[in-house]
């Protein structure tokens, strides 16, 4: 018998499962397929750091979309542990920006002004005393700190984790399979094809992160997402914890795995997400100039991973031009966790209403597709 759903969404990274959850709270028949494991690429290893006053494309294009997820986010926590039993380990974790010179300041005053501003979140200027006060183990060569309070941490994997389980707690369905192209008849999609089967569908979403140009030949235009690998390092755990998100030329965060990360490259580097001897000694070498002590700390493991980039940084969000039932749900960056929930949200809309309050009007796939012909 042929398998069938309202909407088959391919991909179970955090943009998938958001989207599968709120088509899911909706009574959808929602299929989600994924060739390898939920959460098992950049969704399932990024620092979850959920700040939205400092983050790409803020202040610009992003920072509309950005905002909206991080109230969303506030909101959807509890939820979301009560309806997946899944502890997704948020910690409001404040941040600590270090300034090792007064060049350092000088160059990002703008932004600590833009901070201070900023509805809903304290903000307090540090000496290097002051800072080192708040946390002894800080280089003592510093110029200066600032604090910001109000923001937080996740565990991603456990995020989209959680997603997904909710969703499956509202009806939605997680099944393997690797998409290899797309039906449909007169402009309209029917189904989503697999290896040897078509799952009937009215409407299809590709959340196919950096594999997302994949959908291009599908779909009848190019679909420019690219992987930016990264790569984290992960510390044995500091005593006292960390408490603080210590900041600069790279992250140190003490998670609630009881880890001291440190994070993260971004490269160039195609397809290849195995971890590499340089990747780790540049962050080491970084986050000794930060925190010095770190280097008593046993290395327990370094991970690495694909981001979905587009050429202009932007997500490509809503419905692919020229097919309808086509959606895209990809090219979120460094941004995905914390956005995830108005990408969620915004292709539920689109999709059930045919229109959305989020944010997403610069988002469209037509800046790429603009000689899309009907299909």
């Amino acid at each position: 018998m042929q398998r069938s759903a309202d909407v088959v969404i391919v991909g179970a990274g955090v943009a998938g499962c958001a989207t599968a959850y709120y088509l899911a709270r909706e009574d959808v028949n929602v299929l989600v397929l994924e060739r390898d494991a939920i959460g098992s690429h950049s969704s399932g290893f990024a620092l979850g750091l959920l700040n939205p006053l400092n983050a790409t494309g803020v202040p610009g294009f992003n920072q509309a979309m950005i905002e909206t997820g991080f109230l969303m986010h506030k909101d959807l926590w509890p939820v979301l542990e009560e309806e997946s039993g899944v502890d997704i380990q948020v910690r409001m974790t404040p941040h600590l920006e270090l300034f090792l010179t007064a060049a350092d300041e000088n160059r990002q005053q703008a932004d600590m002004d833009r901070w201070a501003a900023a509805d809903g979140f304290t903000t307090r200027r540090l000496d290097a005393d002051e800072a080192r006060k708040l946390e002894p183990r800080i280089t003592g060569d510093l110029h200066g700190a600032v604090l910001l309070e109000s923001v937080a941490m996740l565990d991603s994997y456990r995020f989209t984790l959680a997603l997904a389980q909710a969703a499956q707690h509202h009806g939605a369905e997680f099944a393997t399979g690797t998409a290899v192209g797309l039906a449909w008849t007169d402009g309209k999609v029917t189904g989503v094809e697999l290896e040897g089967e078509v799952v009937a569908c009215e409407s299809a979403v590709f959340a196919m992160g950096p594999w997302s140009e994949l959908a291009s030949s599908w779909l009848g235009f190019d679909v420019p997402v690219a992987p930016l690998k990264g790569e984290i390092i992960y510390l044995e755990g500091m005593t006292p914890p960390l408490e603080y998100h210590v900041h600069g030329a790279c992250s140190i965060v003490n998670k609630a795995d009881g880890l001291v990360w440190v994070a993260a490259t971004q490269e160039q580097a195609g397809f290849d997400d195995t971890v590499s001897v340089a990747a780790r000694d540049t962050l080491m070498r970084t986050a000794l100039t930060m925190m010095p002590g770190l280097s008593e700390l046993k290395l327990v493991r370094q991970t690495a991973c694909l981001r979905p980039v587009t050429p202009d940084a932007m997500p490509i969000l809503g419905r692919a031009p020229g097919l309808e039932g086509a959606y895209l749900a990809t090219g979120a960056e460094k941004q995905g966790i914390q956005i995830s929930p108005a990408m969620g949200k915004a292709v539920s809309d689109l999709i059930l209403r045919g229109q959305t309050d989020m944010p997403i009007e610069d988002y469209g796939a037509e800046r790429f597709a603009s000689d899309a012909a009907p299909r």
